[in-house]
């Protein structure tokens, strides 16, 4: 029997097995593969890496649970950036499922959220704003009336950060880390053109084409998917940062690798099979 013939007939629970192994080594073993930095990412890392001590940035947990696993790297990553940069962290989300996420950031990268000595000095929780777009734009205009208590039910007006943050126009940076709607163009029209305030955002790799139309012009740096936050995650070695998706990227690296295979050999049997070469 030809190659070709044995190529037609193989198992594909074979297949299947190779691409297990080649998804289980490097998770057990990391192969420490390079990865190149999206212009994109690195204009993110910049954006952030430009804050000032006391400097006030708003991050908006803008996704929910589904897109978790794909979305939390960035937002830990961030949080942990702007916690070595000096700068204070306003949280909030406008998805109620996201809200949580940003308390368990503050939790992994400081020990604690409501709980912490800085807490209400340093980084707020916000919590969840309803009502979508228009609740964007009610907390830009009046920040404390729209949210008179934070996450863990505090009075907005004992919490010593709050006390000068009015509006829209008091954040020095907007941060989304988003997955849908409200999410990006929202953030666009009630902020960035109401504040000409610098926007930044971590997206899905599935939404983030819908965004990079908004770059730079609009959108000062993004954050595409697990890739992106990888990226992320090495830029901020420099500052100790050890991230977690070095594994995962270097198992999905080695499937698209396998995958490519697979194609280039489907493709190479089809043409000698045409021409009556394979057997």
């Amino acid at each position: 029997m030809s190659f070709l013939g044995k190529l037609e007939r193989v198992d594909p629970r074979a297949i299947y097995l190779l691409l297990f192994l080649v998804i289980s080594i490097p998770l057990l073993r990391p192969l420490g593969l390079p990865i190149s930095m999206s212009p994109m990412t690195v204009a993110y890392y910049d954006v952030v890496d430009k804050l000032k001590p006391g400097d006030v940035a708003l991050i908006s947990m803008d996704y929910g649970p589904a897109s978790m696993p794909e979305q939390y790297p960035a937002t830990k990553a961030t949080v942990a950036h702007m916690i070595a940069k000096g700068a204070r962290i306003v949280g909030v989300g406008f998805w109620a499922d996201g809200v949580p996420f940003m308390d368990r950031a503050l939790k992994e990268v400081l020990g604690a959220s409501k709980d912490h000595p800085k807490y209400g000095t340093d980084f707020v929780n916000l919590g969840w704003v309803p009502n979508g777009e228009v609740g964007m734009t009610a907390l830009g205009k009046d920040v404390q009336a729209t949210c008179t208590k934070d996450y863990y039910g505090t009075p907005i007006g004992s919490l010593p950060l709050m006390k000068d943050i009015k509006s829209g126009k008091d954040f020095k940076l907007l941060i989304t880390i988003a997955s849908g709607t409200p999410g990006v163009p929202e953030w666009l029209r009630q902020w960035q053109a109401q504040f000409g305030l610098t926007t930044i955002t971590a997206l899905t790799a599935v939404s983030a084409p819908g965004v990079r139309v908004y770059f730079p012009a609009q959108v000062a740096g993004i954050i595409e998917g697990l890739a992106g936050a990888a990226e992320y995650e090495v830029l901020l070695a420099r500052y100790g940062y050890k991230g977690t998706l070095a594994p995962p990227m270097d198992a999905q690296s080695l499937s698209h690798l396998l995958v490519i295979i697979f194609i280039v050999l489907g493709n190479v049997g089809f043409v000698l099979k045409k021409y009556g070469k394979g057997r």
